[in-house]
């Protein structure tokens, strides 16, 4: 059995539709999967028709930008009421300012040179919610960049062409939105965050545990096996959740239902988070 709590489609920056990856889970032995787009649930109702009858769950999910300035911060909302009026109006908002700030990046890529166009950038995101691999897409295709990885030495992190910040709501509000939603707050890929001593981290993590986080993503291709150990320990010191993710986007040799492209996410992590659940009285689809 394999699981996957941390996934991405075409709703946000992924290649594969809803469907598609479902279809892609299934023939690979995954039996629950967390549909977790970047500040969107549009993904979720195309998804949950292509999981009736088969022998796989689907986990309503989101996953949402923290600011916090050091690092990265996301924060994946999993077990969510996806038609939450709360939660869905919020998301409708920061899809809006996403549009506004693709705008900006490829005006700021032009003003330094790089010549491509919105309406490639909106061509390449569809009816998903724009986010910047749907930019560093178009680069690649145009020649600024050979793959992934070199468009983002180059261009569209901070002090590089094309940067420009984006809209991010604080912890509070985010984790307020998905218990509004039913849902539990995991961080996703802690080594995102950028706090490399162990004592500042167990500190922050407590602040966070103190604030109504549920869980942390242990398992995640972002980690060493010796980071995922301590992520674990930090887990089980502050009576956390562990979950595990692909964080599967299509385009990064990424593995669906395997943390690091070949070990497979421990499917016993899934247990206690339903367990969980149902001493929390949560809703799932």
């Amino acid at each position: 059995m394999k699981i996957d709590l941390h996934a991405h489609t075409t709703a946000s920056d992924g290649i594969l539709p809803p469907g598609e990856l479902v279809k892609l889970a299934i023939s690979k032995g995954v039996k629950v999967l967390a549909i977790s787009d970047h500040d969107t649930v549009d993904g979720i109702p195309q998804a949950i028709p292509h999981a009736a009858g088969e022998d796989i769950e689907i986990i309503a999910a989101t996953e949402l930008s923290i600011e916090y300035k050091p690092g990265t911060f996301h924060l994946v909302g999993l077990f969510i009421d996806w038609q939450n009026a709360g939660l869905k109006n919020k998301l409708s908002w920061l899809a809006e300012r996403r549009s506004t700030r693709a705008e900006r990046m490829v005006e700021d890529l032009a003003a330094h040179g790089v010549n491509i166009s919105i309406n490639e950038v909106l061509k390449e995101a569809g009816k998903g919610v724009i986010g910047k691999p749907h930019v560093a897409r178009v680069l690649i295709r145009r020649g600024f960049a050979k793959d992934m990885g070199s468009v983002f030495k180059n261009f569209l992190e901070e002090g590089l062409p094309g940067y420009i910040p984006k809209d991010k709501i604080n912890f509070e509000e985010a984790i307020s939105l998905i218990k509004g939603a039913g849902g539990i707050g995991i961080l996703a890929h802690p080594a995102s965050l950028g706090i490399k001593d162990k004592d500042a981290f167990l500190s922050f993590l407590s602040e966070l545990c103190a604030k109504g986080l549920a869980g942390l993503e242990a398992y995640s291709d972002m980690h060493t096996p010796e980071m995922t150990d301590f992520y674990i320990q930090a887990a089980q010191k502050l009576n956390l959740l562990v979950s595990g993710g692909s964080d599967y986007h299509g385009d990064k040799g990424e593995e669906i239902g395997c943390y690091d492209k070949v070990n497979p996410i421990p499917a016993s992590l899934y247990g206690p988070i339903k367990e969980y659940m149902a001493i929390n009285a949560k809703k799932t689809v």
